[in-house]
């Protein structure tokens, strides 16, 4: 979130003196000065990447750590096979190959800064560490310094990950204080451990594993604080430490919520329970994949170490399935930089009325700034996106409105071997932010539908509109009974219908049951919708082929004029045909298409024939996803980190 270390700044100074107070909100304010820069450099990542969502999620390491870091993550594969990619977020923190499946459920169940790994993973392996230490019958203060130079060296082979740092920091001020016999405020730990990343890494502050665990680690400690006092003296034991554990989950998950909403697009209502729930797993888990990790060069003991960590590996996922799992357990959200900050705010405010013995004011400034989120009106930006998502060799193209909500037309390819709706397009739409209100299928064949049903069981958009093609393939049914079960409104293009989303007038101009009732190949009866903001327009064309697009040209002529024109079955020889190019006129030519695909499209003549009417012709294959930007007025395109007007 850019800025977010000044309220982290802000957050921290609660508890502390005056002059780390000033040095905090400078650290703060240094984390909004690189926050725009990091968000245009995400911006540009998103733009070359074909799998956008690993520009924001994915640490690297420095140069100089980068092979131990890639030796560390040789080991995980040969040793724990399957969970590899599960056991390479919480040891090394590398999430590049995480399935964006188990990310989701994980969000959903409110425990997703589990997934990689944090403060919680070094401080459990450090006091693991520390006991064994003490069970060789070390001294104390010699087990101490032997366990901090052991998480150090942790820290450096994993390649230094900002929260891995921060947990350091906080255990050597901790061991530094405990030699020097004298006191340290939790909060001016934290401040140590939160601010160095800062300084060697300004980055770090746009970093959401920092960010999730500075917040979290000051709302462990002011939920201890609450705790104390809401709790009533007589509950003691097990009973008082379940209680306490509640308490400080509850307040966990709600400064933590702004941060997961705006990086996830969900709130989870169930993290408190699923919290105390994962809790314990990963506190025997964590030490026992570093242990395997540790024993690397010994194959059998490895081997070992990981065959006894898969039932804690199944028990940690089988709680972020099950709180996933429970009916309204999370609540999907597209918050707008305004309502983000202001449940900053909120949690600030909270923070502060957990930590001070007069919490009235706090607890008020916390309901005024949760009520300005809760009422703020949707920014409309008065531009239009226009995102052709590279999938490969299917289509997926998505409409970001002037006020920050999607229209999806079609959503990939869908097979055994992979999905496009949840690996690329349910993560590239959420990294952007914004509710999904309306999805369009061209027609039913599966590389147009493959994905629909991941995007709406993960999207849920409010209507759900295609051709109704008699017939239709597996993906196209699944998708309409996920459709039935979620609630989704479905209804049948109907040619003449205009629809109008935020200003984006979408009007149907294919097909109409006359054209379709003799049909039998899906293509001919694509979904051909014209796109109209202000003066700027765009025809969306499915799979249409040459049939289609006469009927069209000889039903309505005037309609089919376009700036931008999604070429037809991706730039196959049965669709574009010269009567067509010259009916649209196109400035800009969208194909959607993979590299090197067995179909042979596009086919060269059609290519050749878009570029003589004067079309810029841009294709996935060669430039990744494509993004069409417009006020209404003209349009921009935006393809392989390069931006231009088109004219």
């Amino acid at each position: 979130m850019p800025g977010a270390a000044l309220g982290f700044g802000a957050v921290l100074a609660l508890g502390l003196r005056r002059p780390a107070m000033g040095a905090l909100l400078l650290i703060g304010a240094l984390g909004v000065g690189v926050g725009g820069n990091a968000a245009r450099s995400d911006r540009e990542c998103m733009a070359r990447e074909r799998q956008p969502f690993k520009c924001r999620t994915a640490y690297e390491p420095p140069a100089f750590l980068a092979p131990f870091r890639d030796r560390a993550g040789e080991a995980i594969d040969t040793y724990f096979a399957s969970d590899a990619g599960l056991v390479r977020a919480l040891l090394i923190a590398d999430t590049k190959d995480l399935d964006p499946q188990i990310r989701d459920r994980y969000a959903d169940a409110g425990i997703v800064h589990m997934l990689s790994i944090s403060g919680l993973h070094v401080a459990i392996v450090s006091g693991a560490m520390l006991l064994l230490l003490q069970a060789a019958r070390l001294p104390a203060a010699a087990a101490r310094w032997a366990g901090l130079s052991l998480v150090l060296l942790y820290v450096l082979i994993i390649g230094a990950p900002p929260p891995a740092v921060r947990s350091a920091v906080m255990i050597g001020a901790q061991v530094v204080s405990l030699a020097l016999q004298r006191n340290t405020s939790p909060w001016a730990a934290l401040a140590w451990g939160g601010g160095i990343p800062l300084f060697y890494q300004p980055r770090t502050a746009v970093d959401l594993g920092w960010q999730l665990s500075v917040s979290g680690f000051a709302a462990l400690i002011a939920g201890r604080s609450v705790a104390e006092r809401v709790l009533p003296p007589s509950l003691e034991g097990w009973r008082r430490k379940i209680g306490s554990e509640l308490v400080v989950s509850v307040v966990a998950s709600f400064a933590t919520a702004p941060l997961v909403a705006w990086h996830f697009g969900r709130v989870s209502l169930v993290a408190p329970f699923a919290n105390i729930a994962a809790g314990p797993v990963i506190s025997l888990l964590q030490p026992t994949l570093f242990l395997g990790l540790a024993l690397a060069w010994w194959p059998s003991a490895a081997s070992l170490v990981a065959a006894a960590s898969y039932p804690m590996v199944r028990a940690f996922d089988l709680v972020a399935a099950a709180g996933a799992a429970l009916p309204w357990a999370t609540l999907h959200a597209a918050p707008s930089l305004v309502t983000a900050v202001a449940l900053g705010v909120a949690c600030v405010a909270v923070l502060a009325a957990c930590v001070s013995h007069f919490w009235e004011r706090a607890a008020l400034a916390a309901l005024a700034a949760v009520a300005t989120a809760a009422f703020a009106p949707a920014p409309s930006t008065g531009v239009l996106e226009v995102h052709m998502i590279d999938v490969g060799q299917g289509d997926a193209i998505a409409v970001h409105t002037p006020r920050g909500r999607w229209l999806l037309f079609d959503a990939g390819r869908g097979d055994d071997k992979r999905d496009a709706g949840k690996t690329t397009i349910v993560p590239y739409l959420r990294a952007r932010g914004g509710p999904l209100v309306l999805f369009v299928l061209s027609h039913p064949h599966a590389d147009h539908a493959g994905g629909a049903s991941s995007v709406l069981q993960a999207m849920r958009p409010e209507a759900y509109l295609d051709a109704a093609f008699a017939g239709g393939s597996t993906p196209y049914r699944l998708s309409l009974a996920a459709a039935q079960s979620l609630g989704v409104t479905w209804r049948r293009a109907r040619t003449g219908d205009v629809i109008d989303v935020d200003g984006v007038r979408l009007r149907i101009l294919a097909p109409d049951s006359a054209w379709t009732v003799g049909l039998t190949d899906p293509n001919l009866a694509s979904v051909v919708v014209r796109l109209e903001y202000g003066g700027a327009t765009m025809l969306f064309t499915g799979d249409a082929e040459a049939a289609e697009e006469n009927w069209l040209i000889a039903r309505a002529p005037a309609l089919l004029r376009a700036d931008l024109l999604k070429v037809g079955h991706h730039g196959s020889g049965t669709s574009t045909g010269e009567a067509w190019v010259a009916a649209v006129q196109p400035r800009a030519a969208l194909v959607s298409v993979a590299a090197r695909n067995f179909y042979g499209h596009p086919d060269p003549a059609v290519m050749r024939r878009l570029s003589a009417y004067g079309a810029s012709v841009l294709r996935t294959d060669q430039l990744g996803s494509i993004v069409a930007t417009t006020d209404g007025d003209g349009w921009s395109m935006q393809a392989a980190g390069v931006r231009w007007r088109l004219r």
